[in-house]
């Protein structure tokens, strides 16, 4: 069983409202002036950037296991300070995600409530999925709901919450990969799925989540975003610097990878030498490459193909680079 006691504190510093509540005080006397207050302030507190105030408290031994969706690539699923999870495995609940944060190397866990009540439901029952992403006490929980990216943060574990939502129009209806670099510096990538078809978009911001801006992958000047027959896409940056974002393939076996190694200005598309023996096979994964150094590293990709008795068989083959990705060659097996 998990006990959790909280104690919440609404801090607004819009005049206007404050103002308001005291007028109305004094004519009402204050009676029950909370419950005919509370509804309308919620509202406000959404839409006028006010902060979420929340302390936490409680111990739980240990968390439930990680149900994490193959269609989401989250970061840090598990390390000592911070573990989450989705009830029933409902990526898309902002209801059912529980966050749980250590500060004991995970000896014991406490659960840090998610302030849900104060933002209206229909700014996250229509999201596709709900991504969170941990830097020390520092936690952003984001979501598209169409047009709108929703922002949650905090930087002291939990206390205190913001709420930050950004007009993106177009460029994403769900949310693949979220990831910071810093505080301040962090990355999306969103999706956009058709009949068959997936549209990827790259966002940045250097405001700790307040703003974003669409990043240019491919550098063409009509450049709309990366169109590609999949469906899976993944995003990692090692440092500020040095980035990967890669892509599936259902109708051949290449990868679509990109990398940039300054911060994002500029991105190259990295090829691969795929045997001709594969050519009737397709890539199902959109792995990123995982480097042990600044030099040596190792990408796998797994391809479907038919058989000689024409049935699916899955292939694993791993390139290797020890110039920090410039360049690969396929491990012979």
């Amino acid at each position: 069983m998990i006990k959790i006691s909280k104690r919440e504190d609404i801090i607004c510093n819009n005049k206007k409202i404050n103002w308001m509540y005291n007028v109305v005080k004094e004519v009402l006397g204050g009676v029950s002036m909370k419950k005919i207050f509370i509804g309308l302030l919620i509202l406000t507190l959404f839409f006028s950037g006010c902060q979420i105030n929340v302390k936490n408290h409680g111990n739980l031994a240990k968390p439930p296991n990680q149900n994490v969706s193959e269609d989401v690539t989250p970061n840090d699923i598990q390390n000592e300070k911070w573990r989450w999870s989705f009830k029933d495995n409902k990526i898309s609940s902002l209801e059912d995600l529980q966050l749980y944060k250590s500060d004991d190397g995970g000896k014991t866990w406490t659960q840090i409530y998610i302030p849900v009540d104060k933002i209206p439901e229909s700014a996250y029952k229509d999201a596709e999925n709900i991504v969170p992403y941990f830097m020390d006490n520092n936690v952003w929980i984001a979501w598209i709901v169409p047009q709108t990216l929703h922002i949650l943060k905090t930087t002291d574990g939990g206390l205190n919450w913001d709420i930050f939502k950004f007009e993106i129009g177009k460029y994403g209806e769900a949310i693949s990969v979220l990831q910071f670099v810093t505080p301040e510096e962090g990355w999306i990538l969103t999706t956009m799925n058709g009949a068959g078809m997936q549209i990827n978009y790259l966002l940045k911001t250097n405001d700790g989540g307040k703003t974003w801006e669409n990043v240019n992958i491919t550098g063409k000047k009509n450049y709309d975003g990366i169109y590609s027959a999949a469906n899976r896409s993944n995003m990692k940056f090692y440092d500020k610097n040095n980035g990967w974002i890669s892509i599936s393939n259902n109708l051949a076996p290449d990868p679509i990878l990109f990398r940039t190694t300054d911060g994002g200005k500029t991105w190259s598309q990295i090829k691969l030498s795929i045997p001709k023996s594969y050519k009737n096979c397709y890539l199902s994964s959109a792995n990123v490459p995982v480097f042990t150094d600044s030099k040596n590293g190792k990408l796998i990709l797994e391809i479907y193909g038919p058989n000689k008795d024409n049935k699916l068989e899955k292939h694993i083959l791993v390139y290797e680079t020890i110039d920090g990705g410039n360049t690969w060659r396929l491990r012979k097996n």
